[in-house]
């Protein structure tokens, strides 16, 4: 059986189907960071699998640099992984950074996550540099940890 993942902007009514993303402060940040996509500033898409349930999600930054559009927060919902859904949503947020007249896309990956590393390098991503990146976890503090830092040349 093969399901359609149709990829589009997020709205208001789809944060209460993106809990299982992250827990509470992840959720306030996807909530406003969808005041930055009023500007124009961010994107945000979901995959949305049978019309009804949300299976991936993801934004591109286009504050970060001038010359790229930073792919951050790419996730897929644990049952749907290994099924090209990830690969997918890359596809959808580089289209994202294509109709801004961009050729480059950058994300990071944590040291810790090889899978998602190798998906990127089987996607055209290559290590450009090392650094932190940090966000508010739901202990109230800061969770910082150390990532390389990957670009793709979109054709």
């Amino acid at each position: 059986m093969q399901v359609e993942i149709d990829f589009r902007d997020v709205i208001e009514a789809d944060l209460p189907g993106l809990d299982w993303t992250g827990g509470p402060a992840h959720q306030l940040y996807v909530a406003t960071t969808l005041d930055a996509t009023y500007a124009g500033d961010v994107e945000l898409v979901v995959g949305e699998a049978g019309g009804w349930r949300l299976v991936a999600f993801g934004g591109v930054d286009f504050r970060t640099w001038t010359d790229a559009g930073r792919l951050w927060m790419l996730i897929v919902d644990d049952a749907w992984r290994n099924l090209g859904v990830g690969t997918a949503l890359i596809g959808a947020l580089e289209d994202r950074v294509r109709a801004r007249g961009l050729t480059r896309a950058r994300l990071h990956v944590e040291h810790d996550n090889p899978q998602a590393r190798q998906l990127y390098e089987q996607l055209g991503y290559r290590a450009i540099g090392e650094q932190t990146d940090s966000w508010p976890n739901d202990a109230g503090g800061t969770t910082t940890v150390a990532v390389t830092l990957m670009e793709h040349a979109l054709s």
